[in-house]
């Protein structure tokens, strides 16, 4: 069984190509420079509404996990981790995105662990980001 695409707006149409692209991109005001996520229209710190994407390195460290315990539509998809990464390379507030890390078991996902973005195909077009600990 194969989880439904993920939805795009016009508000994240960018990242999803760009994933697609096989590059992690995240939000940028073109007015201060300061990155943010999730995409917002208005900058939460100039308040400027002029933006564009940011090709950042898509290393970070692991800033909080939880393990989904449950599977949600079956038996056959296996249990996973949710993750929040902070991101290095980003201007202003810490950048934190929702993610998965894959590869990863119980034992040996912590808090603070360098991780690394990978993508995972989903079709033709799209890919998915996820993150796996970096060696």
């Amino acid at each position: 069984m194969q989880l439904p695409a993920p939805g795009w707006s016009p508000l994240t149409e960018g990242y999803w190509r760009s994933a697609g692209e096989g590059r992690f991109v995240v939000q940028k005001c073109s007015d201060c420079g300061v990155h943010r996520w999730p995409p917002a229209w208005v900058c939460y710190s100039c308040h400027s509404m002029r933006w564009d994407w940011d090709e950042l390195p898509g290393i970070g460290v692991v800033f909080s996990y939880t393990w989904a315990d449950e599977r949600p539509l079956s038996d056959r998809i296996p249990l996973y981790n949710i993750a929040i990464v902070e991101l290095d390379g980003t201007k202003g507030e810490p950048v934190r995105i929702m993610t998965r890390v894959v590869g990863a078991d119980r034992e040996a996902l912590r808090v603070g662990m360098p991780v690394e973005v990978t993508f995972e195909k989903f079709d033709d077009e799209l890919s998915i980001p996820f993150f796996k600990i970096r060696s």
